[in-house]
């Protein structure tokens, strides 16, 4: 077949390679970056090694748990009842008894009314009665049968003003209302169950001088701890409060009893110095103090100090490099381990990276 003469012959064109060569420039990029950053310096954060002068305690156990008022009563009525006046909020501060709420009795207030009305009609026969026996006109047995009414009356009086007495709630203690559990109107009942859990309770009320910490303590530290010995409580509340985070304590009780599930032995410490901000229920850290420091002991964090050839060392920074500086374990406490031949004024590297090589360059972090 013969060219048709108004078609052209199809040219292709060849145009110049622009994306390998643009990959190929980022590989060389990399590269480049990749020596640069293997001869530079690591860039790595220190710290100060912890210093604790002569004279300051040992840290032996440390716990945490939460502040309890050993003082402590849920509220509920004697007898059934609806709620006419209640004269406290959370918060009110109470004294020991200070009536608290009322329950609705008129009721009882008319039955007591009532004996006290025969009672004093009876107070009136038996002195007539005697009068007219001094006169030889009333015999004795009418007198001793007036006598034992009387007797009688003022039982049921003394009864009525009980069952009066049981309709009003007076603070047990004196302290602090925690919770308020009715209202005015509600119907209460004596609680089947007592504590927190009380069936129908009308307050929970608490003596906040008596707030100390609760905390768990391993099976395996109890026999560290003894009664009396000094303790430092920190509560989260209060961190950032300076002096005020740090509060001084005493191991008042170990519990004679262990939690199978967790081996674990209650602890209560008691307050040596307080803060008005606490409340129940406040989450708190307790260090348990030993025997005081004899001389200046340096401590390092556990994660620290390393092991080489069953020496132990720990990172530091000197001229801008990396130098490993071998220690002696002394002991170890809570907080980490005490060691020895080590400059208190280090420059410790703090989570130093796993290749990292003595003299290697390193730039401390701002």
């Amino acid at each position: 077949m013969s060219e048709s003469p108004g078609r052209k012959p199809s040219v292709i064109k060849k145009r110049f390679p622009w994306g390998w060569v643009i990959l190929g420039v980022l590989g060389v990029a990399a590269l480049v970056a990749m020596v640069a950053a293997k001869g530079g310096p690591v860039t790595v954060s220190v710290s100060s090694p912890t210093v604790f002068k002569a004279g300051e305690r040992n840290p032996l156990v440390t716990a945490s748990g939460y502040l309890v008022a050993r003082t402590r009563a849920t509220l509920s009525s004697k007898v059934l009842g609806r709620v006419s006046w209640l004269g406290v909020q959370e918060g009110s501060r109470v004294t020991k008894g200070q009536v608290l709420a009322r329950l609705e009795s008129p009721d009882l207030a008319a039955a007591r009314d009532q004996v006290k009305a025969q009672l004093d009609q009876a107070k009136v026969d038996l002195d007539r009665a005697v009068k007219l026996q001094a006169q030889g006109i009333q015999d004795a047995a009418t007198v001793d049968k007036l006598r034992s009414q009387k007797l009688t009356l003022e039982a049921q009086l003394a009864y009525q003003d009980a069952l009066l007495e049981s309709m009003t709630l007076r603070a047990p203690f004196s302290g602090v209302v925690t919770q308020k559990l009715s209202e005015v109107g509600e119907t209460v009942a004596p609680g089947s169950a007592g504590g927190a859990n009380a069936i129908n309770a009308v307050l929970v009320m608490a003596d906040f001088d008596t707030l100390e910490v609760e905390v768990e303590v391993n099976e395996a530290s109890i026999a560290k701890l003894t009664r009396g010995m000094p303790a430092e409580v920190r509560v989260d509340a209060l961190d950032g409060q300076g002096a005020r985070s740090n509060l001084k304590g005493r191991l008042r009780e170990i519990y004679p009893s262990s939690n199978r599930q967790k081996a674990v032995v209650v602890v209560r410490v008691a307050f040596v110095e307080k803060d008005p901000l606490l409340v129940p229920d406040m989450g708190a850290k307790v260090t348990f103090l030993g025997d005081a420091y004899a001389q200046d002991v340096v401590v390092l964090g556990r994660e620290q100090v390393k092991k080489a050839d069953g020496k132990a060392f720990v990172w530091a920074v000197e001229n801008g490099q990396a130098v490993q500086k071998f220690v002696t374990v002394l002991a170890e406490n809570p907080i980490g381990l005490e060691v020895g031949d080590l400059a208190k004024d280090a420059k410790l590297i703090v989570a130093p990276p796993e290749a990292l090589k003595p003299g290697a360059k390193v730039k401390v972090k701002n």
